[in-house]
């Protein structure tokens, strides 16, 4: 049976190649160093070896990035849509939950249980919208806007906590350059933490 990774499938591809690039130049296996990195603690290179490993890791999603500049510019536009649709949505809650007197907060994480949540995903804002958002705030104990930050853009998604939780979700765009900054985001996570112990 294959060790289980702490990474998407994705993710492990990205690990793969950037292991194959490392092991042309070290001799310590890039997918070794993630998984047990106590593993190599007593070694006297190790911080040499980590930076050397975020420069390779740093360079290899470079190149990708450099050719998904089209990508970048497609998705950039579709986020400057997605955050114009979410300003006029959390207008609309933040109107109607002080008009019915529903606490409106923006939590740092709200821990619940996702399952029982009944999720609305819409495609954008429109009018009969507003009566909505007006029958999910009144059914509320407080509303929470959930929504994530890509740059300077925002993913719209907000908690109405009743006795039945609805999260209504804007749908977010879809694109490889999320998907491979997301992958850079956990190996970017790992190596720090390696960083950090490996300073101690």
């Amino acid at each position: 049976m294959a060790k289980q990774v702490p990474w998407d499938e994705q993710t492990d591809g990205f690990v793969s190649d950037i292991d194959a690039i490392l092991s042309k130049t070290h001799d310590i296996s890039f997918r070794s160093l993630l998984l047990d990195p106590a593993r190599f603690s007593s070694r006297k290179d190790l911080s040499a070896t980590v930076s050397d490993a975020r420069s390779e890791t740093d360079n290899y999603f470079n190149g990708i990035m450099d050719r998904l500049k089209d990508e970048q510019a497609k998705l950039d536009s579709e986020m400057e849509s997605a955050t114009a649709q979410y300003k006029q949505i959390d207008s609309v809650i933040t109107e109607k939950s002080a008009a019915a007197r529903v606490p409106y907060v923006r939590p740092l994480f709200v821990d619940r249980q996702q399952r029982e949540d009944e999720t609305i995903l819409i495609d954008r804002y429109d009018e009969s919208l507003e009566a909505f958002v007006g029958k999910l705030v009144s059914a509320s104990n407080y509303v929470a806007d959930l929504s994530a930050t890509y740059k300077q853009y925002k993913l719209g998604s907000w908690l109405f906590s009743g006795e039945k939780n609805h999260v209504l979700t804007l749908n977010p765009p879809t694109s490889p350059v999320l998907a491979i900054e997301n992958s850079r985001g956990v190996i970017d996570g790992m190596l720090s933490g390696i960083e950090a112990s490996a300073g101690r």
